[in-house]
Order: structure tokens, then C-alpha cells, then sequence
């Protein structure tokens, strides 16, 4: 009987652990404590936390640049987690892998090299396919499961937030990729409809929320809106999509949610997590950077429509484009229009705050650049004033100087790890933590 009841115990008890591991909702809470455990149950929680340690220096590793280890790491963690059956550790190792084969594809873009990581870019266009594959899927089960056990409930919400971002990722990964994918056409097709499929599933979360008192925190929102904008924003530079896709990803709806995230955590109190490792100047200064670098895209694309009309008319210098959505509830038209937006918005960076971030910088020196020049070639010099030149000349070599600066962090790092690094940290996709 004694055997008996210490088998059952201890069985019990790693019932209990396996179970609260699963259910924790995607966050690093810590392992939960078993009392009077035994020394078998002591060392099946030992590897737990082992693996949980695992996954975090994969993470690391990811975001230092070191894709080999974060990829060697992973893949071994995933191996680990179908061993002892956590599904949700495996629909998490699933996903940062597409996100490292993401990483490797433009890494490899960049630098040209043949292989990375032992992968040619076949290997890794397949691998990613893969691993989005069972991420999504290992989501979509999740989900049902928990629909089936609890309803329409917080932590249903919770965790359509988290498929919701794996979508999101498959849909980056695979419009970045389409081009090399075997199947251009339904790389493409199946990457618009995951974003689309995204975007329904962030609505739901955001329309439901509060009704279901499902509050989710600032600094996450605001970072999982500033990841869209960014994803979105680079599909939309790299090109290849009709013009009204970016009406249908609804940008301007993006800046505002996250600029309203933003703004209610700096209510709550400036101590906000959100402020935890970058102060309130700085978190603005990420948005606005983002910002500033769509109006510029505005401006590239309402020059080059301006430029399609006037030869269209024959006409040797376009007068007015045709007409450009605009953000808010304002409408432009003209490059020099959406360049005096971007102005305005890095101005505003440039000259209140006291510390100023290096990308940031970068593109607001690049709007007031754009600006000058545009000055430099229709206005007189007034008198008293500023030559427009000499006011090109003096924001080109501030910025060389900040572009010298940001560099000197990379000046120990050979290409591929420059590129490996700057890949990583691109900020449109979601690394998710065990």
C-alpha cells in the first residue's frame, strides 16, 4: 500500500506540474512549487526548468545576433518539449524558428551568402513554411480546446492574441520570401490572407476585451501595435501590392491605437513598465521614427504617381499628382506636402527632447534633409536668414555623425553578424517567451 500511494502521489503531482505549465498564458511566471516532492518528481521539475532556461537563451542569443546558437538551442527545446508532450512549448519553439528562418532569409539577402546555418535559402523558405505551419496549427488547437472547457473567456482571448501574432508572422514571412518560394502566387496569396486573418483576430480581442474584463497591458499593446506598423510599413516599401493595400491594413488606424496606447500608460503613472527600459521621450521617439519614415514613403510614392501622370500628359515636370489618402483627418496630395508632415514630426524630436535615439535621429535628420531641399530649390534667400545650402550641408554632416556613431557599436562584428544583428532586431515580429 505504501508503494502504491507513493507511486500515486507522485504521479499526481506531476500531473499538476505539467498542467499549470501548459496553461500559463505565454508569460514568465515562475515554476510552480511541489511540497514533500519526491526525488523523481524533484528532477522532472529540474528539467522543466532547464528547458524553460533554454528557450530564454535562445531568445538571447536571437537578439544578440548569434543565429547559430539561438538555432541550435531551439531546435533542441523543440525536440525536449515533444518528448514530454507540452504542447504549448511546442507551438512556441515552433514559431521563433520561422521567426530564425525569417531572420536567416534576409541575412542571406543582405550579405549574399550561399548558406546560413547550414541552409541554403531553399532549405530555409521550407523550413519556415514548416515550422509557421505547426505554430499556427498548435495555436488553432489551443484555442478550440479551451473554447471547449471554458467559453468565450479571458484566457480564450489571451490566447487568440497570441495566434493572432503567429498569423501575423507567417503572413511576413512569407510575402518577404515570395519572390524565392516555389509558388510565388500562393506564397503571396496565403501571406495576405494571414494578415488579413491577423487583423480580425486583433479586432476581436480589442471590441471584446472589456466586455470579457480581459485588460491587456500597455507596454504589450504598444509593442504589438509598433511591430504591425513596422511589418506593414516595410511590405509596403519593398512593393509588389496593389495600391489599395495599405488602405486595407489601415495604417492610420495603427498610429493611432498605438500612440493612444502610449499616451494612457504615461496617464497611469511615468513609472509604467512601458517606461521600464526606455523612458517616455523615447518610446515617442520610436513611434515618431516610425511615422516620419511613413510619410517619407508617402512622398517617394506621391512623387513617382506625379511623375507617371506628367508623362502620361506629356508634360515635362508634374504640377499635382493625383490625389493621396492621408493619415487622420487630413488629406495630401503632393511629396512636398507629405515631406512637411515629417518635418513637422522631427522637428518636434529634434529640438524638445533632451537625448534623441540613434535610428530615430537618422530618420529625422532624413525628413528635415528632404525639407531643406525643397527650400534650397524654390526659395530666396531672405535676408537675415539662413542659406538653404548651408542648412543641407550642416543636417548632412549631423547625421554622418550620428550614422558614425551608431556604427562604432558594430565596428567588432564581420558582416554577416552586423546583418544577423540588424535582421533580428527589425521589430515586425513576435518572439514569444515559455
Amino acid at each position: 500500500w505504501g508503494i502504491s500511494r507513493s507511486v500515486s502521489v507522485t504521479v499526481a503531482k506531476l500531473c499538476t506540474l505539467v498542467t499549470s505549465i501548459n496553461r500559463t498564458p505565454g508569460r514568465d511566471d515562475d515554476f510552480p512549487q511541489l511540497i514533500g516532492e519526491s526525488h523523481e518528481v524533484s528532477r522532472v521539475r529540474s528539467t522543466f526548468i532547464n528547458l524553460h532556461l533554454l528557450l530564454r537563451a535562445a531568445n538571447n542569443s536571437f537578439f544578440t545576433g548569434h543565429l547559430r546558437n539561438a538555432y541550435d538551442r531551439l531546435r533542441d527545446s523543440l525536440v525536449l518539449f515533444k518528448k514530454v508532450q507540452n504542447r504549448k512549448a511546442v507551438g512556441i519553439a515552433n514559431n521563433n524558428l520561422g521567426n530564425v528562418m525569417l531572420t536567416l532569409y534576409r541575412t542571406m539577402k543582405k550579405t549574399g551568402s550561399p548558406t546560413l546555418c547550414d541552409l541554403s535559402q531553399k532549405g530555409i523558405i521550407q523550413n519556415g513554411c514548416a515550422y509557421f505551419k505547426a505554430a499556427i496549427d498548435s495555436g488553432e488547437e489551443a484555442i478550440d480546446r479551451i473554447n471547449r472547457e471554458e467559453g468565450f473567456s479571458e484566457n480564450y482571448l489571451i490566447f487568440m492574441q497570441q495566434l493572432s501574432n503567429r498569423y501575423f508572422n507567417r503572413g511576413i514571412f512569407l510575402l518577404t520570401v515570395r519572390k524565392d518560394h516555389p509558388n510565388p502566387v500562393e506564397a503571396e496569396q496565403q501571406g495576405l490572407m494571414d494578415l488579413c486573418t491577423s487583423q480580425d483576430m486583433d479586432r476581436e480581442v480589442v471590441d471584446n476585451g472589456d466586455r470579457e474584463g480581459f485588460k491587456g497591458d500597455k507596454d504589450v499593446y504598444f509593442e504589438l501595435l509598433l511591430g504591425r506598423i513596422k511589418g506593414l510599413l516595410l511590405l509596403l516599401k519593398a512593393g509588389g501590392f496593389d495600391d489599395n493595400k495599405e488602405d486595407d491594413w489601415l495604417m492610420d488606424e495603427l498610429f493611432e491605437g498605438a500612440r493612444e496606447a502610449l499616451n494612457s500608460a504615461l496617464k497611469m503613472s511615468p513609472n509604467h513598465t512601458l517606461f521600464r527600459d526606455l523612458a517616455s521621450p523615447g518610446q515617442m521617439q520610436r513611434l515618431d521614427g516610425a511615422l516620419i519614415d511613413y510619410y517619407l514613403w508617402k512622398a517617394s510614392r506621391a512623387d513617382c504617381a506625379g511623375v507617371a501622370a506628367a508623362a502620361a500628359d506629356g508634360q515635362a515636370q508634374p504640377s499635382k499628382p493625383p490625389h493621396l489618402r492621408g493619415s487622420g483627418s487630413f488629406v495630401l496630395s503632393t511629396k512636398e506636402e507629405w515631406i512637411e508632415k515629417a518635418s513637422e514630426v522631427a522637428v518636434r524630436m529634434m529640438f524638445e527632447d533632451e537625448y534623441v535615439i540613434g535610428d530615430a535621429a537618422l530618420l529625422a535628420l532624413r525628413a528635415l534633409i528632404a525639407r531643406a531641399q525643397l527650400s534650397s530649390s524654390t526659395a530666396v534667400e531672405e535676408e537675415g536668414g539662413d542659406d538653404p545650402l548651408d542648412v543641407v550641408s550642416s543636417l548632412f554632416q549631423c547625421r554622418q555623425q550620428i550614422a558614425a556613431t551608431v556604427a562604432l557599436s558594430f565596428t567588432d562584428k564581420d558582416l554577416n553578424s552586423r546583418e544577423s544583428v540588424a535582421a533580428a532586431n527589425m521589430g515586425d515580429f513576435s518572439m514569444e517567451a515559455f
